[in-house]
């Protein structure tokens, strides 16, 4: 279903540059932004050959801390899925994903909660194409060097890299 080009974009390794990480607990998880996979998923699979259905979207709790912060938590189901160019094939994957929103007002963090379980399972469910989606940041055991990164043609015909580039410093 994928062609050449895009079979060999889906297996380079993961730039340094695209990782995020964040620490929970004592742990460090390394990360990749949602922007990121969107971006990615419209470089590699091309605007309107992929979308996502949200499947399922619903609140796990709700609280208030001691700062008097409302903490709310969403669960989601997303459902991905890839067309081929000409729309003939398709590939479904889904996967869930979970969401906190922590503000002052109750309407806040239930909107924070609910993006962050969408974007989460979106994440998640790409992961499943391989390393430009950050399923190799799951492997404990792979080193995340930059790699030399082999442009397609539609890499080299558009603004991919300077859009990935946009918030980096000189």
């Amino acid at each position: 279903m994928f062609s050449k080009e895009q079979i060999e974009t889906l297996n380079q390794e993961l730039e340094n540059s695209r990782i995020k990480s964040r620490e929970k607990g004592n742990v460090s998880l390394s990360y990749i932004e949602g922007f990121d996979v969107i971006d990615t998923a419209n470089l590699i699979f091309g605007y309107g050959n992929w979308s996502y259905l949200i499947s399922k979207l619903e609140q796990v709790s709700q609280e208030q801390n001691h700062n008097q912060n409302f903490v709310v938590c969403y669960k989601a189901v997303v459902k991905l899925i890839v067309k081929d160019d000409n729309h003939s094939k398709s590939i479904f994957r889904q996967d869930v994903g979970f969401g906190t929103g922590t503000a002052k007002t109750l309407a806040d963090s239930h909107e924070n909660a609910g993006k962050e379980a969408v974007t989460d399972a979106l994440k998640r469910a790409m992961r499943s194409f391989g390393n430009q989606f950050g399923n190799s940041l799951y492997d404990k055991t792979r080193n995340h060097q930059n790699s030399p990164q082999i442009q397609t043609p539609q890499m080299q015909n558009s603004n991919y890299q300077q859009n990935q580039n946009y918030n980096q410093k000189p």
